[in-house]
């Protein structure tokens, strides 16, 4: 798997006003993803990689899923149940990689306990209604 000769992403100003230099793209939808935490979830200014390793160097297969979140009042909520074979990119500084949604789980309370529930090379969360969803993706 090797990221795709697509022209580099434009930078995106995330929270703080620093660049971002990463972005997820849905079909026309597209935000910045920074790293973080809780703190730069909330801010609602960006998507997050809550975990994994960098993005373009994740393996599913080894368990080194990346992790992507927003609140749904954010404008995030999308990332709770993707349609199946929906595609999903992400550019980086680095390069810009394809994932398709293979599947969807939505599990009882907001802000859910994940442990156990990130899957595939790249898991999108968010809150979707009283819920929790997820939506699960394998790099093309």
């Amino acid at each position: 798997r090797r990221p795709s000769a697509s022209a580099t992403p434009e930078a995106v100003t995330g929270a703080a006003g620093r660049a971002a230099g990463t972005t997820i793209r849905i079909g026309a939808w597209s935000a910045g993803v920074i790293r973080g935490g809780q703190e730069e979830v909330d801010a609602c200014e960006d998507a997050v990689q809550w975990a994994g390793p960098t993005i373009g160097t994740e393996d599913g297969y080894e368990m080194r899923t990346v992790v992507i979140v927003g609140h749904d009042y954010c404008g995030f909520d999308l990332f709770a149940t993707l349609r199946v074979g929906t595609r999903v990119t992400i550019g980086t500084p680095r390069g810009t990689w394809s994932y398709t949604v293979y599947a969807n789980y939505v599990t009882p309370g907001r802000g859910a306990p994940a442990a156990g529930l990130y899957w595939g090379d790249l898991t999108l969360q968010s809150c979707v209604g009283p819920d929790t969803g997820f939506s699960y993706l394998v790099r093309d």
